[in-house]
Formats: structure tokens, C-alpha cells, sequence
């Protein structure tokens, strides 16, 4: 079994037009230099060339490389100013987007600074039957805060699947929400609730294993290590088997597609993966999809 447990189906009007422009800015600033020389093929407004994938070159991509699910995450930047596309709109997009292959396992969105972010949360859960929910914290809220309490308890209540964004994040969001280390009284209070953290904790990585150490809920995604590549191929490896050593049950695979893409591909992604000493065929299995599976197993009922 495959699952990819961190994919994004990207809408240009939902994404901060600030966050946009830091992004584009050294690139385009290059682009403006070198133009006469090549062209890059990026647009002022759009943040990568393979930035809104086609549907059904996604559901290639699946068949390819024989894949059986893909999660794909919804983020609400609507506060963050910018936007062009309401939540709801964007809910409806994503969510009518995904229906037309039963291997997509869309996630809603919500940012708990909304006044009525947990009604929003049931009432989006009643419409769509999601699996889970995408937290951002560098939205600006930290997780672990007093305020967070009924956002939580409507979760849980919810038996939501949560995978939160840890690591680096482009103005105007802020890394500094985007600790592992706060998502631990979170875990501790809700431990019938799944989280993931995502990026295998990014650049604040040394505090993933502690966490994990500490509530066996939480479990994490190798999403982003294309990052490394190519300029030292060697730390993909080693973030990943450091991780499996210790948790061999609570790391999943996730890709941060389209991301990396163009550079790195889903499948030279997976193959290279595949090559490290797995152990057993069991271990193997789980990080490929069957923890994931189990996961996602985790139904509500409203």
C-alpha cells in the first residue's frame, strides 16, 4: 500500500498575496537580470511553474506509481489579508476537485483566530465528512494557548486526523508558532486525537523526538526533504532513518507535492526512499501506507 499523507491542491485566490510576493521576490529578481539570457518560466503571480497541477495529471501521477490514497491538506489564509477566495468557496473548490477520484482524501482548513472557528469546524465536518483537519499555526495562534481550548475539544469531539505545519514560514505568516514542542500539552489532553507533525519538524526538527518520546499519539511526515536535494542528498536519508529507528510505527510518507516536483519527482522521491535497510518488510509497509491506513480508519459520527 501507498499513501501520501501531504499533498496540496493549490487555488491562487486563497493564498496571501504577501507570502506570494516574499517567495517570488529573490527568483523574479533574478528573472529581471537574466531574462535577456533564459527565462524561467515564472509568472509574477504565480509562486512555481507546476503550481496548479492539472486533476488529472495528479491522478496520473498516482496511477504511475501505484498509489492508493493521496490526503490533500486545505490551509485557511483568509485572515491573513491579501485572499481572494473565502473559506467556504474554497472548501467547496477543493472539496468538488477531489470527487472526482476516491483515492483523494481531502482535509478541511480552518483558522482557530475566526470568532466562530469551532462551529465552522462541525459545520464543515457535517457537509463534507472529512478524514481530518490542516492546522497553520504560522496564521498566528500558538497551539498550546488557553483561547485554543474549544477549538480543540471540537476535534477531538470530532475525531479528527490533525496534521500540523511545523518549520519554516514566509512573511507575513510566522515560524515562531511553528514549534513541535507545542504541540505537547495539546497531545497530553487529547490523547484519543491523532496528530501528525509535518516535515518531521522542519528546522525545529530537534524537537520532534522528544515530543513523540512523550505522547504516542503523535506521529510525524517526511514531507519537504526534497529540500535537501541536491545539495546534500545525504540528510534526507538520515532525517529519515534517525526518525524510523526510534518510532518504525509513527512515521508516515508524505510528499509536499506539487513542491519539489519539477525538481525532484514523486517517483525519484519514493525510490529514493526506498533504498535505505528497512529492517522488515512490516516496517517498510507501514511507512509506505499502512500506518497511514490505520489513520485514517479513525471515523466520527456527527
Amino acid at each position: 500500500m501507498l499513501i501520501d499523507a501531504h499533498v496540496h491542491m493549490w487555488n491562487r485566490k486563497t493564498l496571501p498575496d504577501q507570502a506570494i510576493l516574499s517567495y517570488l521576490a529573490p527568483i523574479l529578481d533574478f528573472q529581471d537580470k537574466f531574462g535577456h539570457l533564459f527565462d524561467l518560466g515564472m509568472e509574477g503571480d504565480m509562486p512555481f511553474p507546476d503550481y496548479e497541477v492539472p486533476v488529472d495529471t495528479i491522478i496520473e501521477i498516482m496511477d504511475l506509481n501505484r498509489m492508493d490514497g493521496m490526503v490533500v491538506l486545505a490551509t485557511d489564509f483568509e485572515l491573513v489579508g491579501g485572499h481572494r477566495m473565502g473559506l467556504e468557496e474554497h472548501m467547496e473548490w477543493l472539496f468538488q476537485r477531489c470527487s472526482v477520484d476516491d483515492r483523494f482524501h481531502p482535509f478541511i482548513g480552518v483558522d482557530p483566530n475566526r470568532p466562530n472557528a469551532p462551529e465552522l469546524v462541525e459545520q464543515l465536518v457535517k457537509k463534507y465528512s472529512p478524514i481530518g483537519i490542516k492546522m497553520y499555526p504560522a496564521v498566528g495562534f500558538y497551539p498550546d494557548e488557553e483561547r485554543m481550548d474549544a477549538y480543540w475539544k471540537m476535534v477531538d469531539d470530532l475525531g479528527l486526523l490533525v496534521v500540523t505545519h511545523t518549520g519554516m514560514a514566509l512573511e507575513p505568516l510566522d515560524e515562531k508558532y511553528c514549534h513541535p514542542n507545542m504541540m505537547r500539552k495539546v497531545a497530553d489532553r487529547y490523547p484519543d486525537t491523532n496528530f501528525i507533525i509535518a516535515h518531521l519538524g522542519g528546522k525545529f526538527h530537534d524537537e520532534l523526538f522528544p515530543l513523540m518520546e512523550a505522547c504516542d499519539n503523535v506521529y510525524a511526515d517526511c514531507s519537504a526533504l526534497q529540500g535537501w536535494v541536491p545539495e546534500d542528498i545525504g540528510m534526507l536519508h538520515k532525517r529519515i532513518d534517525d526518525a524510523m529507528s526510534l518510532f518504525p510505527d509513527r512515521i508516515v510518507f508524505g510528499s509536499d507535492f506539487p513542491l519539489y516536483d519539477e525538481m525532484f519527482s514523486m517517483r525519484r522521491f519514493i525510490e529514493e526512499i526506498d533504498k535505505r535497510e528497512w529492517g522488515s518488510e512490516k516496517i517498510r509497509n507501514d511507512f509506505f501506507g499502512d500506518t497511514m491506513a490505520r489513520l485514517m480508519d479513525l471515523k466520527w459520527k456527527v
